[in-house]
């Protein structure tokens, strides 16, 4: 363009000179004066064209500032930009933009060719894209990148551009790379919705999943089976032989129960040990009996972890909708009632959902929420069994059993009660008030005049896993004033098979603080003889299992005999439960058990009750009466 302009300039100036040259008629030679108009005009025009020129080169420097600018904010925006023809041919495309340039890293140019998109997309999706822009509107959706290492999520919009005659002519798409958020999503949707240990769907999802099916047979006026799986000796093996035992029994459960339901069927892991199965629309009853014996059949068949054969069993449950109800959380309440019953049974069987069974279901919640409020309420009471020495026949100590005077629930028994308070959580905190109130009524008989006694207080393997037993006990003691060697702790087998430091680490500091430990129920679990030789144990009790038939069966004599003699190998004494006649007491003497309990001294009596009997007892041993 400037040079046009030029050689126009230059045209004009020797125009305008020959005119001059010829034309005029003046005083002055008419070269000269050619000359001088030629050379005034070229100055003129050329000084005309440098301005001109240098408005164009202002015009381009800010031509090419605001591309720069466009150019920065299209690469650095949150969406890549595409232009494309109305063949779906690019015309521009900001490749220098990240999301591209991650995508064409990956695809190999794939995206020059944005034909070769619809790959990605549904047929029913590119449907909707072609009617959008056929209608004139904008699509957005979402565009998934398969990769071998990760997938790309873009979040896109595809815009057609009108002419005035409203008829498509250019189509812009922006794209945002997403993948990031997606990732995190998924992640977060997986841990809200998914059972970490066993990758099974958990109780949020399956309760969602619940709900669409009853939404679904409700509108369909269908059927489905619910079936709640729980397995049985969870609780035990968790205490004898560790959480990672349990974790590996409950992936290898989750394996096998999904590999035993089909892909239209919902599996879930609720929790701990529990496991949900939603069937499909219109199942019955008798298919339900019979997946269900399935499962079962996989439950039993035995686990192998870390060198352990262990066996488990599994309580099941079943309810049916709509006939035993029609909103999730009764089918589930009901589902569980009838697992309970089947685990009251014994375990290891299936029961179907009854009436009568809500009854349970019911007093055992109800259960479980007045324990909360029992200690608040002065409903415990502490009961305390004599314990005698059998070489003099001397009261020497007592056993404490905990009662529960419950007015709603009339009085439930410690093999009820105890159970759901562990289940619930609920023990250490009633244990602990145990432990203080044994011991200050030890204090309290010893400073009215009696004579000093051992108690011994029942402890919950819970309290040594959940709870910190050391700072309870040395809290008691100190609370009470009662010496340290006047406490016996009595520990259930279950506990010393989950063999850790840890909680040898809590024996030795419990025997340094001088309290004496009771192994409890000796021959009813697995307790082994590297057991007691690993722990330091005082006192050994003989379950009360041996001693009931031992003045009419020789094996049982026998067995006790064995006993006796270990324990006293390992500087032990012995004490014998259970003791109900004469005979009993002469045979267990004869085998130098140290001490007994049982209904022939007394059952386990109040506080007030126990001291009267402790007096008569103690005038009928001054008296010689035995």
């Amino acid at each position: 363009m400037g040079y046009l302009v030029l050689t126009i300039s230059l045209l004009v100036s020797v125009a305008l000179a020959a005119a001059s040259y010829f034309g005029l008629k003046t005083a002055y030679q008419p070269a000269l004066l050619a000359l001088a108009v030629l050379t005034t005009c070229t100055l003129l025009l050329s000084a005309a064209l440098s301005v001109y020129v240098e408005i164009l080169r202002r015009r381009a420097a800010t031509l090419h500032t605001e591309n720069h600018k466009l150019t920065v904010l299209l690469e650095h925006g949150s969406s890549a930009m595409l232009l494309l023809n109305t063949d779906f041919l690019p015309e521009y495309i900001n490749y220098r933009h990240p999301t591209l340039e991650k995508l064409n890293a990956e695809h190999s140019g794939d995206l020059i060719n944005v034909q070769k998109w619809k790959k990605y997309l549904a047929s029913e999706t590119r449907q909707r894209i072609r009617e959008a822009i056929a209608e004139g509107v904008v699509w957005q959706g979402e565009l998934r990148f398969d990769n071998s290492e990760q997938d790309h999520y873009l979040s896109t919009s595809i815009s057609p551009v009108l002419n005035r005659a409203g008829e498509l002519s250019k189509i812009v798409v922006c794209c945002e790379d997403i993948s990031e958020h997606k990732a995190i999503a998924d992640r977060l949707f997986i841990r809200e919705h998914y059972n970490v240990l066993t990758g099974l769907p958990n109780r949020q999802f399956a309760l969602r999943s619940l709900h669409a099916a009853i939404d679904k047979c409700a509108a369909q006026q269908q059927e489905f089976i619910l079936i709640y799986i729980d397995l049985d000796r969870i609780r035990y093996i968790n205490e004898s032989l560790g959480h990672h035992v349990v974790d590996k029994i409950l992936i290898e459960t989750a394996e096998r129960l999904r590999r035993s339901v089909r892909d239209e069927h919902i599996l879930a892991h609720l929790g701990a040990d529990e496991f949900l199965i939603i069937l499909d629309a219109d199942s019955c009853k008798d298919e339900a009996s019979i997946q269900v014996d399935s499962l079962l059949d996989r439950c039993r068949a035995p686990f192998y972890v870390q060198q352990h054969e262990v066996t488990i069993s599994a309580s099941i449950g079943l309810s049916q909708y709509p006939k035993d109800g029609s909103d999730a959380n009764t089918l589930m309440r009901r589902a569980e009632a009838a697992m309970f019953d089947a685990k009251n049974q014994g375990g290891g069987r299936f029961s179907f959902y009854s009436e009568s069974m809500s009854d349970q279901a019911d007093r055992r919640l109800e259960m479980e929420h007045q324990l909360r409020h029992a200690i608040a309420r002065n409903e415990f009471e502490l009961y305390y069994q004599p314990v005698i020495n059998l070489r003099d026949n001397q009261l020497v100590g007592v056993e404490v059993l905990l009662r529960w005077n419950n007015e709603n629930l009339g009085q439930p028994g410690p093999d009820e009660f105890i159970l759901i308070a562990e289940h619930s959580g609920q023990i250490v905190t009633i244990g602990n008030w145990v432990l203080e109130q044994a011991c200050q009524q030890i204090m309290a008989w010893s400073r009215a005049g009696f004579p000093a006694l051992s108690v011994a207080v029942n402890i919950s393997s819970k309290q040594f896993i959940d709870g910190d037993i050391l700072a309870s006990v040395g809290h008691a003691l100190k609370q009470s004033g009662l010496p340290a060697a006047q406490l016996e702790l009595e520990i259930t087998e279950g506990l010393l098979l989950n063999d850790t430091p840890t909680i040898r680490e809590i024996f030795k500091q419990l025997k340094m603080l001088g309290v004496h430990l009771s192994l409890d129920d000796f021959g009813t679990g697995y307790a082994s003889l590297s057991y007691l030789k690993r722990y330091p144990f005082d006192t050994l009790k003989i379950d009360r299992s041996f001693v009931k038939d031992i003045d009419n069966c020789q094996d049982s004599i026998t067995l006790t005999n064995a006993i006796v003699a270990m324990a006293h190998s390992f500087g032990m004494r012995v004490i014998a439960e259970g003791v109900e006649n004469l005979n009993q007491r002469r045979i267990l003497r004869d085998r130098h058990c140290d001490m007994v309990q049982g209904y022939l001294y007394s059952p386990a009596l109040p506080a007030d009750d126990f001291l009267d009997w402790a007096k008569r007892y103690s005038e009928m041993q001054h008296s010689k009466h035995i």
